[in-house]
């Protein structure tokens, strides 16, 4: 059509036809590399899923593992929400255009090490620190700085990674105490007779014991997560998004004490199974969706609060250039393997690690120092969270000990890695419900040379207490710090190939609620006797 369109043009014409025929031609070829970019790019993010997935899928099943948990499960729900807002800025953000920027790869570097020493060290969340890394650095490596953009978004994206147990236990249990002693009052107005000791609550022929389900434990990350959610679709400004954040702790307490108190309520008036089962459950999952209209309504109040926010204006991405050259898809496969060998390397890991041959712990002794044991065996559904390859658990007694008893449990573990580690015992015991009252090391002298610290805990749970004991133990070494029990596992893994260990707990639950010198005694006295007899069974 151009050439017959021209056809009759006069000579000064006739020279500029071919160049305009060339121009045509030329727009017409970026238009369809146009119309194929997003084909390309979608290959290109495909292969990148697809490699980050195969490479790294042994540790996404530990993550997965840990989201099954009913304290973690909001994480299935992270990645839905940071792909929803990745796309809600997908006017804004080129996403389809790449920067391939080499700072990628250190970004991806660092993640590395932090799985490294996560997996060696047997620090779970660490090693998933670095999955959230390894998202970062490949958005870096796709996007450049222009990925500081979708900070917000990666932000959320690091609710994925689940924090410890024993520290959210342990940064909870006031929030458990302010929660159980809220309920206690609004349980007094209402003329309910109800007396409190520590987390339980006595309603006279009922006791209650509030644990972690009841004290908000399993909705507090899920409600900062909530609450940054709210305040970003919302929230006229930042600072009335951070200030949306700090309510979060005093709602938490106040919707989970409702709770508690509803509970305490059914159970007086003869309905203890509205308390349980499903009905517990429902009314939990009720009271947090009550707990985000609370955050919704906090955050309408503080937007007609102050000053009026400034919108700021929208910023366009100017994108890179998205056409398909041979550095480019050079790079892309070399990014891939990168994916598929590392995550390969780490699976082959713990295979690295030497195993010392031992004692097992069938023939441990069942008599130490003049205490008679009697052996115990855990269910599959413990041993199956306790990831170790041997234990030995006994309860002693002695009969110028009446209702004193010491608990010995042993977990002993060939190599340790994440999902396959030893881990102290305060989430355990704070879990089922006993609370800290004291915590101090205490030096034991096994001989005239030698003298071993030991962690001590002073535990209560209603009128009983509890005197728990323990230390990490493994390749001559005795560590009562989780932290640095952390550090030699990654130092003797790169030094002397092992990460082989055990934790040692002994326990005493005293009868007549007294906590003397002597009873310390009596746990030391077992110590000394129980230090002779572990070598064989815990290689130093």
């Amino acid at each position: 059509m151009f050439i017959v369109r021209y056809k009759g043009c006069n000579s000064e014409i006739k020279r500029e036809c071919p160049s305009m025929i060339e121009n045509s031609l030329l727009v017409n070829r970026q238009l369809d590399t146009k119309k194929a970019a997003p084909l390309y790019s979608y290959g290109v993010l495909l292969s990148l899923m697809c490699s980050f997935v195969i490479g790294f899928w042994p540790l996404l099943e530990k993550l997965f593992m840990r989201w099954n948990s009913d304290d973690s499960n909001y994480c299935y729900l992270v990645v839905p929400l940071f792909l929803y807002l990745c796309w809600e800025k997908s006017r804004h953000f080129k996403f389809f255009e790449f920067s391939w920027s080499p700072w990628g790869l250190a970004g991806y570097a660092l993640a590395m090490f932090l799985i490294v020493v996560g997996e060696l060290g047997s620090t779970e969340t660490l090693a998933y620190i670095g999955l959230w890394f390894v998202w970062l650095s490949t958005g870096i490596w796709l996007y450049g700085f222009r990925l500081r953009k979708l900070w917000f978004e990666f932000l959320i994206l690091a609710f994925a990674v689940p924090l410890p147990p024993f520290l959210i236990n342990t940064l909870t249990a006031h929030l458990k105490l302010l929660a159980t002693s809220f309920s206690v009052k609004m349980l007094r107005l209402v003329d309910i007779s109800v007396l409190q000791e520590g987390n339980i609550i006595d309603l006279g022929m009922q006791q209650l014991q509030v644990v972690d389900a009841c004290s908000g434990l399993r909705y507090i990350l899920s409600m900062f997560l909530l609450a940054l959610l709210l305040g970003h679709f919302y929230a006229k400004g930042r600072i009335r998004h951070a200030l949306l954040m700090l309510f979060v702790l005093p709602v938490a307490i106040v919707v989970n004490s409702f709770r508690i108190f509803a509970t305490g309520v059914l159970s007086v008036n003869g309905h203890p199974e509205l308390a349980e089962n499903f009905f517990h459950d429902f009314a939990g999952f009720a009271l947090f969706l009550c707990a985000g209209l609370l955050l919704l309504g906090i955050i309408l109040v503080l937007n007609k609060m102050g000053p009026k926010a400034v919108e700021s204006q929208p910023w366009i991405d100017r994108g890179k250039d998205s056409r398909r050259s041979t550095f480019a898809g050079a790079s892309l496969a070399l990014y891939c393997l990168l994916l598929l060998g590392s995550g390969w390397g780490l699976h082959k890991l713990p295979t690295t690690q030497t195993i010392p041959d031992r004692l097992s712990f069938h023939n441990f002794p069942l008599e130490i120092d003049g205490w008679q044991g009697r052996r115990e065996y855990l269910s599959k559904d413990i041993l199956d969270e306790l990831w170790s390859d041997d234990y030995v658990k006994i309860t002693f007694s002695r009969p110028d000990r009446p209702g004193q008893n010491i608990f010995l449990f042993i977990p002993y573990y060939g190599y340790q890695a994440t999902r396959h580690t030893a881990h102290a015992p305060q989430s355990c015991l704070l879990g089922s419900g006993w609370m800290l009252s004291e915590t101090q090391d205490r030096g034991v002298k096994i001989n005239d040379a030698k003298t071993i610290n030991m962690r001590t805990m002073l535990l209560q749970k209603g009128k009983s207490n509890l005197v728990a004991g323990y230390f990490f133990m493994g390749r001559g070494r005795v560590v009562v710090s989780p932290w640095l029990n952390k550090f030699y596992l990654l130092w003797d893994a790169m030094s002397q190939r092992r990460t082989d260990g055990a934790l040692v707990r002994v326990e005493m639950v005293v009868a007549d609620n007294r906590i003397d010198q002597a009873k310390y005694q009596d746990l030391d006295n077992f110590i000394v006797k129980l230090w002779t007899i572990l070598p064989p069974y815990i290689p130093a």
